[in-house]
């Protein structure tokens, strides 16, 4: 059994709860503990007003050190949803961020990131884009070569400014990331910029960028999450290089849709 430990990293204005679903699954997928980073909605707040990650890298760097000294572990696995990829790449840096350095790439062997926008093309406060440059900026791609990089984005809503709601939302927050809102993604996150160069590539048909009870989503069950993290655990076991992989498979489509 890998006694590596998971930690969950949520986006933003979540709460840890919102990822105890996510937790259950991925714990009996991986056969591994899985904790979650208690950065809470009022934590996501103070971003909103700062325009900075200070406060949410101290705590995620807090318990980072306190899940390796409570398993005995040298390193750990991260899965981060959404904002939460951004914060997890710029506190594996070895450069300072608002006067102080993480280096967190010396403790982390993997990381995950769902529908986590990887880049985007203009600056702002809304929507986090000076985070999302700030790090893609000083560390493009899957910098670190001691950490496995993997980016999953589902494919399930294109953006229409005319369409139903759903659409509507997409084309906006579309727009807003990469500067195009007719296109493929889960949602919120644009296909291609949920995609990080250098990384293992997932891309998973209806997939939804949120837990909501009544669509699919990257945590959604067993099934759902075993799609990605299998990909995952072979290709850090495999120790490739990179490639690129799109999971299309109708039989795994059926799978996660039996499994809503």
């Amino acid at each position: 059994m890998n006694t590596i430990p998971i930690l969950i990293v949520g986006g933003f204005a979540s709460d840890p709860q919102l990822y105890r679903p996510l937790q259950t699954y991925l714990a009996e997928v991986s056969g591994r503990p899985v904790f979650i980073t208690p950065i809470n909605r009022f934590d996501w707040a103070w971003v909103a007003i700062t325009d900075s990650y200070a406060e949410l890298l101290r705590k995620l760097d807090r318990t980072v050190n306190d899940l390796l000294a409570q398993t005995g572990s040298a390193r750990l696995t991260l899965v981060a949803h959404s904002a939460g990829g951004v914060l997890a790449r710029i506190f594996l840096g070895d450069q300072p961020y608002r006067g102080r350095v993480y280096n967190g790439h010396q403790r982390v062997d993997m990381l995950i990131t769902l529908g986590t926008p990887q880049r985007a093309e203009r600056e702002g406060r809304i929507g986090g884009l000076n985070q999302i440059r700030w790090a893609e900026a000083r560390y493009p791609g899957a910098y670190w070569p001691d950490v496995h990089y993997v980016s999953v984005i589902g494919r399930s809503i294109f953006g229409d400014p005319n369409g139903p709601p759903p659409e509507r939302g997409a084309y906006q927050s579309y727009r807003l990331i990469s500067g195009e809102g007719a296109q493929w993604g889960d949602g919120v996150v644009p296909l291609d910029h949920g995609l990080l160069p250098g990384s293992l590539q997932i891309v998973i048909p209806g997939l939804r960028h949120d837990p909501r009870p009544d669509r699919l989503w990257y945590g959604s069950s067993p099934a759902t999450v075993a799609v990605w993290w299998q990909a995952a655990a072979a290709y850090a076991a495999t120790h490739a290089g990179a490639i690129g992989y799109n999971q299309h498979s109708d039989v795994a489509l059926q799978r996660l849709s039996a499994n809503r």
